[in-house]
């Protein structure tokens, strides 16, 4: 019926127009996405950033010891995760989270001594505890506190 009215030509022409109208779409749509991709790596690229910029801007107070800013600070930073923790682990107490928050952050051992008008004997002790109270060893305290604050 179809081939009284339409050429082979026409109707190839026809399909043609109809497969290059569809890569067209589909490349066109491919380009949306990739520009959708990028503009979202921008903006979490930027977010990761101020992320940086805010830890480095917390460790810097704590370096100079600005104690009742970077403690108000750890506790609205990591509220989410320090949250988090106190379920997980309830009978850690608040100094044992500011040190657990300190060691998963990366400060140096001196800094935290430092910052938390610790005696070295004390700061020890006190991560023995932590360490028990997470039911876990000391030598693995390090690694957990770290895992624990760079978790989403």
């Amino acid at each position: 019926m179809f081939s009284n009215l339409f050429s082979e030509v026409d109707i190839i022409v026809v399909v043609n127009m109809v497969v290059w109208i569809t890569v067209g779409f589909v490349i066109e749509r491919i380009m949306y996405l990739k520009r959708e991709i990028k503009d979202m790596h921008i903006r979490l690229s930027a977010h990761q950033r101020e992320e940086e910029m805010r830890y480095q801007l917390l460790i810097n107070q704590i370096k100079q010891q600005n104690k009742p800013s970077a403690l108000s600070d750890l506790q609205v930073l990591f509220a989410d995760k320090i949250n988090h923790i106190k379920r997980l682990y309830p009978a850690l107490t608040d100094t044992d989270i500011q040190v657990l928050t300190l060691i998963g952050l990366g400060v140096e051992n001196a800094d935290i001594l430092q910052f938390t008008d610790m005696s070295k004997r004390t700061y020890y002790k006190r991560r023995q505890l932590i360490a028990q109270r997470m039911d876990t060893s000391a030598a693995q305290l390090d690694e957990l506190a770290k895992q624990l604050f760079t978790s989403k």
